[in-house]
């Protein structure tokens, strides 16, 4: 089902992104400071706010039923809806941003990010669903080494903004060159969509398909809305209870163990989660869990271990030597961190099932429960009780992930038993 071709395509795809973003963050510290890392955060957590409505949801539903379907004339359908319901949900909450930016810009960062600012990104996170869906219709047909070569052309965005922060330009400047790049990227792979939607001896009916497709709508509004606006509440809580340097520092940790949750994430994507849709319903299904479970996990571990040891060394490497927390923070994080990957082989699970309101109901036990312990704990907040918070948040939401892909195989059981 996956090549070793498309495999080590994964990986490379993986690691494009993280050192695209570990680049311009090591030239945004060197740059700009602590302080200037997390400003350009928050700007992104607005980027994959507007993005990530269609990527987490209805792009996901894309890469899981092409995996299912054996007609051209299905997947062509399948790609119209996709492009009409995430350019669509994307576009929504895009306005609601821009609508929304003065606000915004005075609560989540104290008037350091100007509210124009806020229309930039949600214009660039609209722009981004188009390459994005083409590498999820990609990825449902297991063809990962083209996924390869768009995300190297998506990377020169990353290798812009990093030249144009060197050169001293502004957080506006940053921003522009972004959506700049964005635009050309997004163009170019828009043209390609329209043909590849409208090739071959027509399509199938579409309207079986976009119902198929609305079904994971809620699931893209509550990972793409409650993820990135948690980051930007926990960030903007953090600021006031104790400094944009301190959110630095937190940010800097979560980019440094980013090497290892974004790769297990990108493997359970990338790799199992076309391989979980083929097999759902089957007694394959199981073995491909424990499968995923050995290959991610482990691994895993080891290597949020191994960063443990290293943790101020690889702090002061990927940002300076300013950038350093104690070693009870970086452990209680990183022990999140690998639950919070565990909690992921289930979520993924539960992708291939189709159970997209057990989905809904989860997410808010994840990044939104911890912005609310960290608001319940205020009082005397250090960086150790963020990491601690941290952990606290992903156990419960593993436990429930994990509850609901059980409950959800149990039952798919008994219906094929009591059909038989």
């Amino acid at each position: 089902m996956t090549s070793i071709q498309s495999v080590l395509a994964a990986f490379a795809i993986i690691l494009i992104d993280l050192l695209g973003r570990a680049g311009l963050d090591k030239v945004l510290a060197l740059t700009g400071g602590p302080a200037m890392v997390a400003l350009w955060a928050q700007l992104q957590s607005v980027v994959e706010l507007v993005n990530a409505v269609a990527l987490a949801g209805v792009l996901q539903g894309l890469t899981v039923l092409v995996a299912q379907v054996r007609d051209p004339r299905d997947e062509r359908s399948l790609l119209q809806a996709a492009l009409k319901l995430g350019m669509g949900t994307s576009l929504a909450v895009a306005l609601v941003v821009v609508l929304a930016a003065p606000w915004l810009a005075t609560w989540l960062t104290q008037g350091k990010i100007e509210p124009i600012l806020f229309l930039l990104a949600a214009w660039a996170g609209c722009i981004a669903v188009i390459p994005s869906t083409l590498s999820s219709y990609w990825l449902g047909k297991h063809q990962q080494q083209r996924m390869l070569g768009l995300a190297l052309l998506v990377g020169i965005v990353w290798l812009l903004v990093a030249a144009g922060a060197w050169t001293g330009l502004s957080l506006r400047g940053l921003a522009l060159v972004q959506c700049g790049a964005l635009l050309v990227i997004g163009s170019m792979t828009w043209r390609y969509l329209r043909k590849l939607s409208q090739a071959g001896e027509g399509q199938a009916d579409g309207t079986e398909y976009f119902h198929k497709l609305v079904k994971f709508v809620p699931v893209g509004l509550a990972i793409g809305i409650m993820s990135p606006v948690s980051m930007l509440l926990i960030r903007g809580l953090l600021s006031g209870m104790l400094s944009w340097d301190d959110v630095g520092f937190m940010q800097a940790l979560w980019r440094s163990t980013e090497w290892v949750t974004a790769t297990a994430a990108g493997v359970l994507s990338l790799v199992f989660l076309p391989r979980f849709s083929s097999t759902y319903g089957s007694a394959q299904f199981k073995s491909e869990m424990l499968r995923a479970g050995v290959v991610v996990l482990i691994p895993a571990a080891c290597l949020l271990l191994l960063t443990f040891f290293n943790q101020r060394a690889m702090l002061a490497t990927l940002y300076d030597a300013r950038f350093a927390v104690s070693d009870e923070t970086a452990a209680l994080f990183m022990l999140g961190c690998w639950i919070r990957i565990a909690s992921w082989l289930f979520l993924y699970g539960l992708f291939a099932a189709h159970r997209t309101w057990l989905i809904v109901v989860g997410e808010v036990l994840s990044l939104p429960f911890f912005a609310l312990l960290l608001r319940l704990f205020a009082e005397g907040m250090t960086l150790e009780r963020t990491a601690l918070l941290y952990l606290a948040s992903y156990l419960v939401y593993l436990g429930f992930n994990a509850v609901a892909l059980l409950y959800s195989s149990h039952k798919a059981t008994v219906v094929r038993h009591g059909a038989g």
